[in-house]
């Protein structure tokens, strides 16, 4: 199965950023190619443009100024060894660092190569995942300077899709997720938001399919993780095998959710100042069903309330 993903960023890149992305490739994958863009389309200029050529053993860097492609990159032993690292058919993963003057790129925890930065790290505002890929597991937008966030920065390994941005949600902030759920029919998806990098979840959202069709939401009460009581109201928007689109409204005093263009329900906060304690979102599949996530948009309204919010859950509304 064949997959892209094109996001747009919470915030501005700045030097001392980290990029942390898994993917795992089709089994006979020729190339996969990861942009840091100026908007999701795929002419859209690229302060980064990494290729990862399999067969070729061959990873090239460029950028496309202006519509213009610049001199391409490329390393031959130390990128040919990394790849020797990286099966086609299998989960990868890749570093890219900001540094003062460069990108800094690492395959698999070992540093492979750099690239120049070319422009301003302010034209960057997407991320884009194509060519041979069979799944985005992970695009964490993370800060290691001047200090660390989140505060514990590690690599998920158990099957999640993981979301981290660099610095605590402002009241007005939306998230946008497509996704597709299909196989087992009989389970279910959960999306949760813990605090500070913990296991301590602020929010446990979780459509259930077959037979139960509803989504619970809950959260952690203390640090024992011991679960407050469920919510099930509002209904079930999701249908297997069919994408959809879900809104998180990031308000005042409560995530507001939307999908598919209409309202769907809303869980209060349960700790003040919720928001400076999240810095993103993880995914778990559970019983066979599987999640295939093709975008995550990050949107600031302005409107601590979050209002009109639902809009950007519409199939025919995109972020660019």
């Amino acid at each position: 199965m064949l997959t892209t993903f094109a996001g747009t960023l919470s915030c501005p890149v700045s030097t001392g950023h980290i990029f942390q992305i898994r993917a795992k490739s089709i089994d006979d994958a020729e190339r996969i190619d990861i942009g840091f863009q100026a908007d999701k389309t795929p002419d859209s200029d690229a302060l980064l443009h990494l290729s990862v050529r399999f067969e070729e053993q061959r990873i090239v860097r460029n950028a496309r100024l202006g519509g213009q492609w610049q001199q391409p990159e490329q390393d031959g032993d130390p990128a040919s060894k990394a790849l020797q690292r990286i099966a086609t058919g299998k989960v990868f993963t890749v570093y890219i660092l900001v540094g003062d003057q460069q990108f800094h790129l690492a395959f698999e925890g070992s540093h492979v190569c750099s690239y120049p930065i070319k422009g301003s790290l302010a034209a960057i505002k997407a991320v884009t995942i194509t060519r041979d890929v069979h799944q985005v597991l992970c695009v964490d937008h993370r800060q290691s300077f001047p200090f660390p966030f989140p505060a514990l920065q590690h690599e998920e390994s158990s099957g999640y899709f993981t979301n981290d941005v660099p610095k605590p949600f402002l009241p007005g902030h939306i998230i946008i997720l497509t996704a597709i759920p299909f196989g087992n029919p009989r389970g279910s998806f959960i999306l949760k938001f813990n605090e500070n990098g913990s296991k301590k979840q602020a929010l446990h959202f979780n459509p259930r399919f077959d037979p139960h069709y509803v989504v619970v939401r809950n959260s952690h009460a203390s640090d024992a993780l011991d679960f407050r009581q469920e919510e099930r109201s509002g209904g079930f928007p999701f249908i297997i095998d069919q994408q959809f689109k879900l809104a998180i409204g990031l308000a005042e005093q409560e995530f507001k959710f939307a999908v598919n263009g209409s309202r769907f329900e809303t869980y209060t906060y349960k700790t003040h100042r919720q928001l400076d304690v999240l810095n993103g979102f993880r995914i778990e599949c559970q019983n066979g069903l599987q999640l295939e996530v093709t975008a995550v948009d990050h949107y600031y309204s302005g409107l601590p309330d979050c209002a009109g919010f639902e809009e950007y859950s519409h199939p025919d509304v995109d972020i660019i």
